[in-house]
């Protein structure tokens, strides 16, 4: 018998077939032991040829166990085949072994061995006359049939399973990338000082909202008694239909008096004390200069001189864009926004400007005329009042906007900054119009702490420690730094009278 080792991907031993010399596919082996390819078998049954070597007849024994797709298509197909050349019938169990039984010594053994079936086959060679046994109905036959075919569907299954595994230079790449992707995650020597330093004094003071919304949907959902977390409850009125949903707009909705849909409160029940929460507000000693108070003017900022307030080292603006659409406050021109004095209020620093529909493009053209370049940008994801992204919102000619941008400009080479420290993505509850996220006042006093800072077109709402906010809605005029007073005096002194009274309310609190 003649072989030879074969370098293939199966790793396994491969026979010369001694008739056609070539490598046996589906490989046969005889009484002998002498091993042919298939289609030299089968030629060697049906004209009765003699085996070159033993000069015996052939006779069909086990197969050689190369794969195991070979041999499934093997015994499938051509096993049969040469069943029916020795006047076996297919179907008869004495003459054809089971699916089961071959296909397991099979895989199990290099060699798979089957005496019962080459005795029977010689036997039905040395009676080639005979015929099959005609008492074996034809639907045994096929049900038979359908079970070898169960079978192989079965061995393929198997070997997709056992492909599929991953092997052990796999599983040693996965977990030398996790140990790695594990020393990356960790925090640097600075990353630890930089979150020290700026973590809340005593503690995080927020509390989170649970994602279930009211205590009812908690305790369906997660089946706990208890929940510290902090949760609504509805507010049926007498009006209210149930039936119809959550309202669109929720807590910001202009019609919450008549409109049936269901509204929201926090339940107060789930509020946590500040004696619970176990924390003290201490005096931060972190920075070396202390938060001032707020300080205000009240003016239009298309006539004030703004170049008696000094420089800043931030600016932060709100403008009220003309972008075509009915608004509850007045709007500035195009070009009334590139007159602005922007320039004069900082020689370097950082401009936060706050944009949206059609604004995205004047503004940055207002940047490039004020002499920033814009190097970054911040993206306000809104969410409504049970902390959901707004799908309604009451912007937008074609879609409606659930986002606002807040273009970031620089002047010059500011110094002192903490970069990398904040993310450019604030997701954040929608309350008034026009009502920015309290977090970007976080984010900027991390990334330039302690500085001068000044907002444009602010609100009360908008008053912040550190900051000047200008603004025609604000009241009166406040400020407590002697320098500002004295030239806010000088240049108006037809208003030295709000001075006074604010300064009265000052002394009074």
């Amino acid at each position: 018998m003649d072989k030879e080792n074969a370098n293939d991907d199966s790793g396994t031993l491969s026979y010369i077939c001694p008739l056609c010399e070539k490598i046996a596919e589906n490989p046969v082996k005889n009484n002998c032991g002498c091993i042919y390819c298939s289609k030299c078998a089968e030629k060697c049954v049906t004209e009765s040829i003699k085996c070159p070597k033993c000069d015996k007849p052939l006779s069909i024994g086990t197969l050689s166990k190369l794969s195991i797709v070979k041999m499934r298509v093997f015994k499938t197909s051509t096993m049969k085949r040469k069943y029916s050349c020795l006047g076996v019938n297919a179907n008869d169990e004495t003459g054809f072994p089971s699916g089961s039984g071959s296909t397991t010594s099979t895989i199990t053994s290099t060699t798979t061995s089957a005496p019962n079936a080459n005795a029977t086959i010689n036997s039905a060679a040395s009676n080639s006359g005979s015929s099959a046994d005609p008492m074996i109905s034809d639907s045994s036959g096929r049900k038979r049939v359908k079970a070898e075919e169960t079978s192989n569907t079965e061995e393929v299954v198997n070997l997709e399973s056992l492909l599929s595994l991953s092997s052990i230079k796999e599983r040693e790449d996965k977990k030398m990338s996790k140990e790695i992707l594990d020393l990356l995650s960790k925090p640097t020597a600075k990353d630890k000082w930089v979150i020290e330093k700026f973590q809340s004094v005593g503690g995080g003071q927020v509390q989170e909202f649970c994602p279930h919304g009211t205590r009812e949907d908690c305790k369906r959902v997660t089946s706990a008694q208890t929940c510290d977390k902090l949760h609504f409850k509805k507010i049926i009125q007498k009006h209210t239909d149930e039936s119809l949903g959550d309202c669109s707009f929720l807590n910001t909705c202009f019609h919450m008096d008549s409109c049936k849909y269901v509204h929201y409160e926090v339940d107060l029940g789930t509020v946590r004390n500040k004696k619970e929460r176990k924390e003290e507000i201490a005096t931060d000693r972190r920075f070396n200069n202390a938060l001032r108070n707020p300080q205000w003017i009240q003016c239009d900022l298309r006539t004030f001189d703004v170049s008696i307030l000094g420089k800043f080292d931030v600016i932060m603006a709100d403008p009220p864009w003309d972008i075509h659409m009915d608004l509850p406050y007045g709007t500035m021109s195009d070009e009334e926004m590139r007159q602005l004095n922007i320039p004069c209020l900082q020689d370097k620093g950082l401009l936060f400007l706050w944009v949206t529909g059609r604004a995205m493009e004047l503004g940055r053209e207002c940047l490039e005329l004020w002499g920033y370049e814009r190097c970054d940008e911040i993206i306000w994801v809104k969410t409504n009042q049970l902390q959901r992204i707004i799908r309604t919102g009451r912007t937008g000619h074609w879609l409606n906007h659930g986002k606002e941008h807040c273009l970031v400009g620089v002047k010059g080479e500011p110094e002192n900054l903490n970069r990398e420290l904040d993310c450019d993505v604030i997701v954040a509850e929608v309350r008034a119009t026009s009502h920015k996220p309290d977090e970007i006042y976080g984010i900027i006093e991390r990334l330039s702490p302690g500085t001068k800072k000044i907002e444009l077109f602010g609100r009360t709402h908008n008053l912040q420690p550190n900051w000047i906010t200008l603004g025609n809605q604000l009241p009166g005029v406040c400020l407590h730094e002697e320098q500002l007073l004295t030239a806010f005096a000088v240049r108006y002194p037809n208003r030295v009278s709000e001075l006074k009274k604010s300064l009265s309310d000052k002394i009074n609190r």
